[in-house]
Order: C-alpha cells, then structure tokens, then sequence
C-alpha cells in the first residue's frame, strides 16, 4: 500500500469518551489514533481534547487533484485550529493541508497566512 494517511476529519472528545470507544466509532486502531495525535497516555484523555482522525489518502475524492490557482488567504488568529479555519471558509480540512504542505497542523503560530483553495 503506496497511501498517504491524512487528517479526513476532527473529533472534540466529550465526558466519557475513551480512545477505545473514539477508535472504534471510526474503526481505527486504538495505536494508530494515539501515534497521529501523539498521545503518549492513553488513560488521560482530556475532554474537549480535539483529535485527527487519520484516513486513507486514496480514499479521497480525485487523491491527484491540485487546489485551484485561485486562493484566498487565512491569516491565523488566536484560537484559530485548522478545523474551525475549513469551516469558516466552507471548505475540507484536507484542501487546507494540501495548499499548505509545511504547516504543523497540531502547532499553527499566529500570524501564519494560509493559502485556503476557493470551492
């Protein structure tokens, strides 16, 4: 297998969830959700904690796809996650990291432009 994993979605634990039952949702391995998220125990999950949800990149619609020459831009702010970012502008959180392949998604610094591919 020659894929790529990447972020395909964001999940915000809540009171009672585990990485178990979170892996299970998502049909993850619980090691594999623990390396992507760098969680190093997994028994102090802290609610409200956002985790990546690791996919396939194969399994992404049109995986070759280039964004779009037309960007907008995203100038990071307090607060500011990638996921709320993708919501804010209507578009997939996966486009985001593909226009902006150095950017830490798990360190975004304030101030940082983010070239956001227009839908």
């Amino acid at each position: 297998m020659n894929s790529t994993l990447v972020c395909i979605d964001v999940y915000t634990v809540s009171a009672g969830d585990t990485l178990y039952t979170i892996a299970d949702k998502y049909d993850l391995p619980v090691s594999l959700l623990m390396k992507v998220n760098r969680i190093t125990n997994p028994y102090n999950l802290q609610i409200g904690t956002r985790l990546c949800i690791p996919g396939d990149e194969s399994q992404l619609p049109n995986p070759e796809q280039q964004p779009s020459p037309e960007m907008a831009t995203h100038t990071v702010e307090a607060g500011d996650t990638l996921y709320l970012i993708a919501k804010k502008h209507g578009v997939k959180l996966d486009d985001i990291m593909r226009a902006n392949p150095s950017i830490d998604p798990y360190n975004l610094m304030i101030g940082t432009e983010l070239y956001i591919p227009r839908q």
